[in-house]
């Protein structure tokens, strides 16, 4: 069973054990570790996405829960979720990274590559895809990003570039068939 199987289909449960999380991380910044350890690998995975080093996507991920800790406070339980309000933070690190940089980011081969194998699109065509990917209009970027790199679900997605589902559907949709039409 793999992450986007064990987050499709999250129960209530799994929501209110995010909220257990967030009160016990309020109490105690240790218990923040559990936050962390859960959501790691997808915010890195999802930053590495959008810069050219692990490095770079460490630095983002590493600022992205610093956030998240201090913001705990702001956290509303919700049937919403922890995992798009802190990959909402991930974003508005990434982009704030972005602008301070001043540059546009290219997409990686390794974001590439899980794009690739989610929109059945052949490993042979990495590079292209990339390039093709970085040259999404932003929202798509971020919407393809989200799902294939990050492994969000959709509701999910359309809770962090606050989108309703269906639209969030449509943008993934688009984007797609957009890297698709590209490269043939």
């Amino acid at each position: 069973m793999g992450l986007e199987a064990t987050w499709g289909d999250r129960a209530d449960d799994d929501l209110r054990f995010d909220d257990r999380l967030v009160e016990a991380a309020r109490g105690d910044p240790a218990a923040f570790a559990a936050i962390y350890d859960a959501h790691r690998v997808t915010v890195f995975r999802y930053a590495r996405g959008m810069f050219q080093t692990d490095d770079d996507a460490a630095d983002v991920a590493a600022i992205t829960f610093e956030r998240a800790l201090r913001g705990l406070g702001g956290y509303r339980p919700s049937e919403r979720g922890l995992r798009p309000w802190l990959f909402r933070i991930a974003r508005n690190v990434a982009y704030d990274e972005l602008r301070r940089r001043r540059r546009h980011a290219s997409i990686p081969d390794s974001a590439a590559a899980t794009v690739a194998a989610g929109s059945g699109l052949p490993l042979a065509d990495l590079i292209d895809l990339r390039n093709e990917v970085g040259l999404l209009p932003a929202l798509d970027r971020d919407a393809v990003l989200l799902r294939y790199a990050a492994g969000l679900t959709t509701s999910e997605i359309g809770l962090v570039l606050d989108r309703s589902e269906a639209a969030t559907q449509k943008l993934i949709t688009r984007a797609l068939a957009t890297l698709r039409e590209a490269l043939r």
